[in-house]
């Protein structure tokens, strides 16, 4: 029997079913809807495969210690993205080079996949913070025979997910352009659509079309959905309690409380995200950060030479140390929470209303405060305020 990453460990990169070519792994989902690897022993042939290409099993290298730290933003993409728009800037660069790009994208039912496209149309799809974990499929397989056909790569995922490719891999190509997320922690697509069926029935809605976790026309936390009549609603409250239990680090897989890539130097050839917080320590950024800024850090040498190709964007070099004041999980994993299984257990249960979670677990800030800055922010007030804070940090 292979020995695999023990469920505590499992990431649930897929590198093992993908690797299997006799097709006697199926990654399962366990109770709380994360997916893990099952191996059908009547059709394994024991050649220890899977093992080898184990992330946990057998750590994949890293990038550099000191990676070098970007702002960047890209002018076509900065209004149609939530942060500054680097996915897209490096998804350009690989789509001149005739190659191909794999994000995540949700199908009809707003469960989350790698899937690919060829052309700048289908990113519009893969834009956008997609806060849970995206199932992998035979996606690594595809990339593989991309590459042996000299074609050139773009894989973005979250850190374990890279990890995951590259072992599978088991060499580095010229042509794969890898980056890593800033990844707090990934819920399951089964949390997900648990928190989704109670919003369908609070608002009587027969089908939740699509739901955002980012604003795309500015930068900052506002969840909302579009219902079957097209009608779009912002969530307020114990409305939006799935990122309010995000940010609690209450809904994450096992694995992501000791998560090994939350680290410098990190498993990418470039990770992303938005650089929280630019500005307010050491140097000052004079430049409007409303639209949404994003941190590149740049990890090999090949990242580095993709970086200077990129075209149309604003790029300024920025330290190491101001870019982890607020971006604590690119050097540790996220704590764990100690109600954490109740809290899952209590999503999962479709006899819980959201109301009753956060009766229960309090994760809604219903403070005066609070309630003041969500109001503020229903009245489109909140980001005159922040416009006006910003400009002064900037400035005096």
């Amino acid at each position: 029997m292979p020995t695999l990453a023990n469920i505590e460990q499992c990431t649930g990169c897929a590198a093992c079913s993908n690797a299997c070519a006799h097709d006697a792994i199926k990654m399962q989902e366990d109770k709380e809807g994360f997916l893990h690897p099952v191996i059908d022993n009547s059709v394994c042939i024991h050649c220890g495969l899977c093992e080898k290409v184990c992330p946990v099993n057998h750590p994949v290298s890293l990038g550099k210690p000191s990676p070098v730290v970007y702002a960047l933003w890209s002018e076509k993409d900065r209004a149609v993205s939530s942060s500054g728009g680097a996915f897209s800037a490096f998804a350009r660069a690989i789509l001149k080079r005739g190659g191909l790009i794999y994000g995540t994208t949700y199908d009809k039912t707003l469960c989350l996949h790698h899937t690919s496209t060829d052309s700048v149309e289908g990113l519009n799809a893969m834009r956008g913070s997609k806060y849970m974990q995206s199932e992998i499929g035979n996606v690594f397989q595809d990339i593989r025979r991309a590459l042996r056909d000299k074609r050139w790569v773009l894989f973005c995922g979250t850190p374990c997910q890279v990890a995951g490719l590259r072992a599978f891999l088991g060499k580095d190509y010229e042509t794969l352009l890898t980056l890593d997320l800033a990844c707090h922690g990934v819920p399951s697509s089964k949390i997900f659509q648990s928190y989704l069926k109670k919003l369908s029935m609070k608002y009587a809605s027969n089908t939740i079309r699509n739901y955002e976790f980012r604003r795309m026309n500015g930068w900052g936390f506002a969840p909302s959905f579009t219902d079957e009549h097209n009608r779009k609603k912002r969530l307020f409250g114990t409305d939006a309690l799935y990122m309010e239990a995000f940010n609690a680090s209450a809904l994450f897989r096992k694995c992501c409380y000791s998560c090994p890539y939350s680290s410098i130097p990190r498993i990418g050839d470039c990770s992303i995200t938005d650089f929280w917080g630019i500005g307010r320590y050491g140097k000052k950024f004079k430049h409007d950060v409303m639209k949404g800024v994003s941190l590149v850090l740049v990890n090999t040498s090949k990242g580095d030479a993709i970086f200077k190709d990129l075209k149309d964007v604003f790029a300024e070099q920025r330290t190491l140390q101001e870019a982890l004041k607020e971006n604590p999980n690119l050097h540790e994993p996220s704590p764990y929470n100690p109600q954490r299984d109740a809290i899952v257990s209590a999503f999962l249960d479709p006899n819980r209303s959201l109301e009753n979670i956060d009766n229960e677990f309090h994760l809604v800030d219903h403070s005066l405060k609070a309630t003041i800055k969500n109001k503020a922010d229903k009245m489109g007030l909140f980001d005159i305020v922040k416009r006006v804070y910003n400009w002064y940090k900037a400035n005096i």
